[in-house]
C-alpha cells in the first residue's frame, strides 16, 4: 500500500520541491501545509470556498484549489477576508501524490492560475500547490476528493464546502475527511482535537502520536476525559514551529507542521456560572464576532439560564444576523456593538449557531 508522508514546505525549503525524479513514487511527493499566521490563530474564520474548491491557509492568506478528474486545475489567491488577490507576476506548480504523474505548471488566466495535466482515475489524491509571487512562496497540501466533474457536495456548482472554523481557538488542518485542530498553550501543553467531515468529535481510544518543537519530541495521547489529545512541551511565550505526528485513516505516517503562537488556557471549559442572591444561576459567555465566532464552541448546562454576549467587531454583511434554530433564536447583531441573547436550554446535545447566511458557524454544547 502506498504511504504518503506529510511535511511542511517553509520558505527556505521551497527549493527542495524543484527536484524531479524520473518516475516519482507517491511517497516522494511532499504533503505540505503552510505555517499558520498569527492573524489566523487570533481570530477564527470560516473557510467556505468562494469558487467551490478546497481552501487552506497560507503565510499570505489562503489558496483555493479547484481540480477535476480530467486533469484541469484552477488556483485562486485569497486574502484573509477570502477576497481574490491579484495574480499578476504569479506562477506555480502542482505536485500530485501519484507515481509517474508529471508536475503541473500554473500560469495566470484572468483572476486565477490555471494548469492542465493528465486525467485522473483516482477519486482521492493528495496534492501540493506552490505559488510564487514577488519572490515570496506559498505552499500548501490539499486532500482532493475528485468526482467525475469535480468536487461534489453542497456548494454552488455541485462543489462541497468544508468548514474550517476553529472551534477551540486553534488552527485547523485536514487529513482526508478528518479535521485536526491544534492549539498551543503558554504552559507548553499542545492540544489536538480530531473531528470528522461534519466537525463532530471522533473516538480517540487507542489514538497516539507525538509532537515536536524546539528540538523536543513528546508523546501525544488522549486526555482523561477523552475530548482531545495532549502533549506537554517546555513552556514558551514565543511563536514556534510545532509538528504533530498522528496516524490517520489511509495515511499512517501523517504529520503536519504549524507556526503556532502560544496562548493562555481558557479559564473554564465552557461558560462561567454566576449566582445573584436567591435568583437562579446564569451561565454567561462573551463571544467575539469578527470573521467568525470566538470561542467557536460554548459549553453550558441544561435547565440553567444562558446569557450570550455577542460582541460584533466588524460590519460585514454576513455577520449581522444570529440564528440558533434549535432554541428559536433569530436576532440582529448591530455592527460594532454588543448584543445579549438569553434563553434556557431545555435539551442536551450539540446545536449549531450561525450567521443568517450560514457562513459563520459555532456550536452550543448542552450537557
Amino acid at each position: 500500500m502506498k504511504r504518503w508522508m506529510g511535511w511542511v514546505v517553509l520558505a527556505g525549503l521551497v527549493a527542495a520541491c524543484d527536484k524531479k525524479p524520473e518516475a516519482p513514487a507517491a511517497s516522494q511527493v511532499p504533503a505540505a501545509a503552510a505555517p499558520a499566521r498569527k492573524a489566523h490563530e487570533a481570530q477564527p474564520h470560516a473557510h467556505a470556498a468562494p469558487h467551490g474548491g478546497w481552501v487552506e491557509s497560507t503565510s499570505r492568506g489562503h489558496l483555493e484549489l479547484v481540480a477535476t478528474r480530467d486533469g484541469s486545475y484552477r488556483v485562486y489567491l485569497l486574502d484573509d477576508a477570502m477576497n481574490v488577490r491579484p495574480v499578476e507576476g504569479a506562477g506555480g506548480t502542482i505536485k500530485v501524490a501519484k507515481g509517474g504523474y508529471p508536475e503541473v505548471t500554473l500560469a495566470p488566466v484572468g483572476d486565477h492560475l490555471e494548469g492542465k495535466g493528465p486525467a485522473h482515475t483516482d477519486e482521492h489524491l493528495a496534492m501540493v500547490v506552490t505559488v510564487v509571487q514577488g519572490g515570496k512562496p506559498e505552499s500548501v497540501r490539499f486532500n482532493a476528493h475528485l468526482e467525475e466533474h469535480g468536487h461534489t457536495g453542497a456548494a454552488p456548482g455541485g462543489m462541497e464546502r468544508h468548514d474550517h472554523t476553529p472551534l477551540q481557538g486553534g488552527v485547523v488542518a485536514m487529513s482526508g475527511d478528518m479535521h485536526l485542530e491544534v492549539l498551543s498553550l503558554r504552559s507548553g501543553e499542545v492540544r489536538v482535537w480530531v473531528t470528522d467531515d461534519f466537525r463532530k468529535p471522533v473516538a480517540l481510544t487507542g489514538l497516539k502520536g507525538k509532537v515536536e518543537a524546539g528540538g523536543k519530541s513528546v508523546a501525544l495521547a488522549p486526555e482523561p476525559g477523552g475530548q482531545f489529545l495532549t502533549a506537554m512541551l517546555p513552556p514558551s511565550e514565543q511563536e514556534r514551529e510545532t509538528t504533530v505526528h498522528l496516524p490517520m485513516p489511509g495515511d499512517p505516517e501523517y504529520f503536519i507542521t504549524f507556526l503556532l503562537t502560544p496562548k493562555d488556557a481558557a479559564a473554564a471549559p465552557g461558560a462561567k456560572t454566576e449566582a445573584k442572591g436567591s435568583a437562579a444561576q446564569v451561565q454567561e459567555v462573551t463571544i467575539r464576532v469578527e470573521g467568525g465566532y470566538n470561542p467557536g464552541q460554548v459549553q453550558v448546562k441544561k435547565g440553567v439560564p444562558v446569557r450570550l454576549r455577542f460582541q460584533r467587531k466588524d460590519n460585514a454583511g454576513c455577520s449581522e444576523e444570529l440564528v440558533i434554530p434549535d432554541f428559536g433564536v433569530k436576532k440582529t447583531l448591530p455592527a460594532l456593538s454588543e448584543t445579549v441573547v438569553e434563553f434556557t436550554p431545555d435539551k442536551t446535545g450539540t446545536f449549531p449557531f450561525t450567521c443568517g447566511m450560514g457562513m459563520l458557524k459555532g456550536q452550543l454544547v448542552v450537557n
